[in-house]
């Protein structure tokens, strides 16, 4: 499957690996986001998780997100994933 995406000098497209790597981080941050809706991690935990995977994937698509949005690394435990309140 041939994945692609704009960027700032046109269109580039996504190696398998990359796009395996996408795949499996987003595998592993569905999982993780269950677990914290459970109950079964905190947001913090969640934060760390994301940090981890972030590093070792390194996700094309979730990084543009988070750019584009304002991400910084670090924030995630208090962002939208806090389901108190």
């Amino acid at each position: 499957m041939r994945v692609m995406w704009l960027t700032g000098s046109g269109v580039a497209r996504m190696s398998e690996e990359q796009f395996r790597n996408e795949k499996m981080y987003h595998a592993t941050m569905s999982i993780a986001k269950s677990l914290m809706e459970q109950g079964a991690m905190t947001a913090e935990e969640y934060g760390q998780i994301d940090t981890i995977f972030r590093e070792k994937y390194r996700p094309i698509l979730v990084s543009l997100r988070a750019e584009l949005s304002g991400y910084k690394a670090g924030s995630m435990a208090s962002c939208d994933t806090d389901k108190e309140g």
